[in-house]
C-alpha cells in the first residue's frame, strides 16, 4: 500500500485549487490538481487517488457528469468523491448524490471542517481498501491451497515465507514447520547447487523454468517440474522469489522406462541382425567338423574346434535370446525344483566364503516355461551375485507368490497387473554404481574386467524373461549389495504343457532320393549338401525361390523333399512355400532359419511345412529332422 493518501483536486479556477492545495499541504497528502473533467477522469485513471475534491461547476463537463463517469469505470467506482460548490440549495445535493457523490463542501467553507472531513474520509478509504485487499489475499491463498501444485515464497535471503497446502502435500512439512527457515535446510537432500542455480537464473532474468531433484520429509526422492519468478517490491527492487513445482516423478520413471525399452528394442534388431549372419556362418562349420570327426576321430584339434562353434553359437542364441525373447518347450514347472537344483550347484561351486541363504514357501505357484532357459536366468543372476563378492558374503534365494495391482511400485509399463511368483537373488557385494544401473541389461556392457565374461549374461536374463511374459527389476546401493527381483505370470489352473522336440540318430542313409537346398548363403547350401551326399542322398540346390521353382519345373515329382531358407533375396520362404504346395502339394518341406516369430511360424505350418530347422544347425539335428518328415505318416 501507498506511503501518503492521494488526492486529485479538480477545478477549472486556479485560485480555487491553490487555496485547496494550501489547506491540505500540512496534512502529508500527496496533492493532484485537474482544471477540467476530461483531465480529472484521465488522472485519475492514472494514479487511483484516495480522494476527489470536484467543482461543480465546470465548462465543458461539469461536476456532475464527471461523477457520473467516476462512478461507471471499473476502477474508480469506489474511490470517495466531495463534491464542492457554491450552491447549498437541497436540488443541487440531490443531483449530486444521485450522480455518485459521497459528501459535500460548500463554498466558503470552514478550514477546520475542511481538513477534518478529508482527513476522516482518507481514513475510512484507505481502511476499506485494506479490508478488500485482504479478503482479495485470502481468497487468492484458498485458491493456491486447492491448487495440486507445490507452491511456495521465500524471500531474498532464501527464507520460506508463504507455504501452500500442495507443498505439504508434496513434500511433508506443514506452514508452521517451514515458515521462515531457509528453503535449502527444509527441502534436505536437494541439489543445492541447482537449487541455487536456478535462484541465480531468476535474478538474472526474471523467470527459470526445470527441473529439480527435492528430498520429502519421509525421505522419498520426488522430481519436480519448477517455474520460479521474482517477487519485486513496490520500488521493483527483488523481495523475494515464488516458486510452483508439478511432481513429475512417476512421468520421469515411466518415460526413462520406456526410453530404456526404446534403446534395448533397438539394440536388439541389431543383435539380431548379428545373429542372423553368425548362424550362416557357423552352420557349415558345425556340420563340416562333424563330418571330419567320423574321418578322423583321434584329433584333438576337431574336438577344440568343436567346443569353440559350439560356444558361439551358444553366443548366437544369447544374442536372440536379448533380442526378441527366447521361445523354447513350454511346460508346466515346479519353480521349487529349480530353485532346489540352484542352490546344490553354489554348494557344490561357489567359493566357501559365500553363505547361501535360503527363504522361499513349499507352496509356490507353477510358471509355464523353458526349464533350461529359467536354469540359465538364475544360474547367471547367481554367478552375478558371487562376483560381486571376491571377498565373500551373503547370497539370499528368495521367492513367494504375490498379487501385483496397479499400485504396485515394480508393476511398470512393460507389465500388466495379475499373480505372479517373484523370485529374489540378493548379495552384500560391491553394488551397481547409479550411473550403470540403466544400461546393465544392455548386451556386451559389463563391469567386469574383459576377460570376465561377455557382458551377454543379464541381456539374456532379459530377454528370457521377457519372453515369459515376465519382467526384471534391480535395486542396488553402493557398498551395501544388489537385489534382482524376476517375476514371472503365475500358470493358471487350465495351462497345459508342451511336447518335447523328438530327435532322430544321425545314422539315417538315403537310398539316392533326390533332395533340393535353398539357401541365399553359398557356405550353408555347399555344406549341407556334402553332408546329405555323404549319406547316400542326391542333392541339387538353389540360392534363391526363384531358382528353386525353375529346379521343381525341371524335376517335378521326383523331389523327395525341400530344405529352404526363411530369409531370401527375390522371394522370401514363405512366398516359395505356398507357391511350392501349388505345383507339389506332397512334397515334404523343412524351413531353415535363425530366428521365427510365432505368427511367421504359424504362417509356415499353415502353409503346408512339415517341419522347422532352427540354424546353426548339426548334421544330428540335420538329418533327426529330415528322418522325422519323411518317415511320419
Amino acid at each position: 500500500m501507498r506511503s501518503s493518501p492521494i488526492i486529485l483536486i479538480v477545478d477549472d479556477v486556479e485560485a480555487n485549487r491553490e487555496t485547496l492545495l494550501q489547506l491540505l499541504e500540512p496534512g502529508g497528502y500527496e496533492l493532484l490538481e485537474a482544471r477540467n473533467g476530461p483531465e480529472a477522469l484521465r488522472i485519475a485513471g492514472e494514479k487511483l487517488p484516495d480522494l476527489i475534491l470536484l467543482d461543480v461547476m465546470m465548462p465543458g463537463m461539469d461536476g456532475y457528469e464527471v461523477c457520473r463517469r467516476l462512478r461507471a469505470a471499473p476502477q474508480l467506482g469506489e474511490v470517495p468523491v466531495v463534491m464542492v460548490t457554491a450552491m447549498d440549495d437541497q436540488p443541487s445535493r440531490i443531483a449530486g448524490l444521485d450522480a455518485g457523490a459521497d459528501d459535500f463542501i460548500s463554498k466558503p467553507f470552514n478550514r477546520a471542517e475542511l481538513r477534518a472531513r478529508v482527513r476522516t474520509i482518507t481514513r475510512l478509504n484507505r481502511y476499506r481498501r485494506l479490508v478488500d485487499t485482504q479478503k482479495q489475499v485470502r481468497e487468492q491463498a484458498r485458491w493456491l491451497d486447492e491448487a495440486r501444485d507445490a507452491i511456495y515464497a521465500c524471500d531474498s535471503e532464501a527464507r520460506i515465507i508463504y507455504w501452500n497446502e500442495g507443498a505439504t502435500r508434496l513434500f511433508g512439512w506443514t506452514r508452521e514447520e517451514v515458515f521462515g527457515k531457509p528453503v535449502h535446510e527444509i527441502l534436505s537432500g536437494s541439489d543445492a547447487a541447482h537449487l541455487e542455480a536456478s535462484r541465480a537464473a531468476t535474478r538474472e532474468k526474471g523467470e527459470w523454468r526445470g527441473e529439480l531433484t527435492h528430498m520429502t520429509n519421509a525421505g522419498r526422492e520426488v522430481v519436480v517440474a519448477g517455474r520460479m519468478t521474482v517477487l519485486p517490491d513496490e520500488s521493483q527492487a527483488l523481495a523475494g522469489f515464488l516458486s510452483i513445482n508439478t511432481d513429475v516423478t512417476e512421468t520421469k520413471r515411466v518415460e526413462k522406462l520406456m526410453l530404456r525399452t526404446q534403446r534395448l528394442e533397438s539394440i536388439g534388431a541389431l543383435a539380431s541382425g548379428i545373429a542372423h549372419d553368425l548362424n550362416n556362418s557357423l552352420a557349415p562349420i558345425l556340420m563340416g567338423l562333424e563330418v571330419l570327426r567320423d574321418e578322423y576321430p583321434d584329433e584333438p584339434m576337431l574336438a577344440t574346434m568343436e567346443t569353440s562353434a559350439e560356444r558361439g553359437a551358444d553366443m548366437v542364441r544369447q544374442l536372440l535370446g536379448f533380442a526378441k525373447g527366447v521361445e523354447g518347450s513350454r511346460l508346466l514347472i515346479q519353480p521349487q525344483i529349480l530353485l532346489n537344483e540352484i542352490e546344490k550347484t553354489i554348494r557344490g561351486t561357489f567359493p566357501k566364503s559365500i553363505e547361501l541363504e535360503k527363504n522361499y514357501p513349499a507352496n509356490l505357484q507353477t510358471i509355464r516355461g523353458d526349464a533350461t532357459q529359467m536354469h540359465q536366468v538364475l544360474l547367471n543372476l547367481c554367478i552375478n551375485a558371487r562376483d560381486a563378492m571376491p571377498e565373500g558374503g551373503t547370497l539370499t534365494l528368495e521367492a513367494e507368490n504375490t498379487v501385483l495391482t496397479g499400485d504396485h511400485p515394480d508393476l511398470g509399463a512393460d507389465a500388466e497387473p495379475g499373480p505372479y511368483v517373484v523370485w529374489r537373488i540378493t548379495d552384500t557385494g560391491s553394488g551397481i554404481a547409479p550411473e550403470n544401473l540403466e544400461r546393465i541389461f544392455e548386451p556386451f556392457f559389463s563391469t567386469k574386467g574383459p576377460d570376465q565374461g561377455t557382458g551377454l549374461g543379464l541381456s539374456t536374463a532379459f530377454g528370457i524373461v521377457k519372453g515369459h511374459d515376465g519382467f526384471l527389476r534391480v535395486s542396488s546401493v553402493q557398498g551395501v549389495g544388489s537385489t534382482f527381483s524376476i517375476y514371472l505370470p503365475a500358470a493358471g489352473p487350465d495351462a497345459g504343457a508342451a511336447a518335447p522336440a523328438v530327435r532322430s540318430e544321425t545314422t539315417y542313409r538315403g537310398s539316392g532320393e533326390l533332395i533340393l537346398v535353398v539357401d541365399d548363403e553359398p557356405t550353408v547350401r555347399q555344406m549341407t549338401r556334402l553332408v546329405l551326399a555323404d549319406l547316400n542322398w542326391n542333392v541339387i540346390t538353389a540360392s534363391n525361390g526363384t531358382e528353386a521353382l525353375l529346379e521343381v519345373r525341371k524335376h517335378g515329382p521326383a523331389l523327395r523333399a525341400i530344405i529352404t531358407d526363411q530369409n531370401m533375396p527375390q522371394m522370401d520362404g514363405l512366398s516359395f512355400v505356398r507357391i511350392l504346395k501349388q505345383k507339389l502339394p506332397r512334397v515334404s518341406i523343412i524351413v531353415a532359419s535363425g530366428r521365427m516369430e510365432e505368427p511367421e511360424r504359424l504362417s509356415f505350418m499353415e502353409s503346408g511345412v512339415h517341419a522347422l530347422l532352427a540354424k546353426p544347425f548339426t548334421r544330428e539335428t540335420l538329418i533327426g529332422t529330415l528322418k522325422s518328415v519323411l518317415t511320419s505318416g
